[in-house]
């Protein structure tokens, strides 16, 4: 899952100010698209809003991923 989101961050895309839907976010990460329009609500995930529908740039994917690896690893760590 980490692999996929941080290829998706890497690549350069044919549109690079595309925005995914959290149902594409979903599909990559692994984590349901209202656990992203959730987190993102709570401004926990970073996002763009356009009204009531949610969108994520590469950048906001990258950082997703970013605090879910910390968190992950402290628990193994401890």
């Amino acid at each position: 899952m980490a692999a996929a989101i941080r290829l998706l961050a890497a690549t350069k895309p044919q549109d690079a100010d595309a925005l995914l839907t959290a149902e594409q976010v979903g599909e990559l990460s692994g984590l349901s698209p209202r656990t992203l329009k959730d987190q993102a609500a709570a401004r926990v995930f970073p996002h763009h809003r356009f009204g009531k529908h949610y969108r994520f740039s590469r950048a906001d994917i990258a950082e997703i991923d970013r605090p879910r690896s910390r968190t992950h690893r402290h628990f193994i760590a401890n």
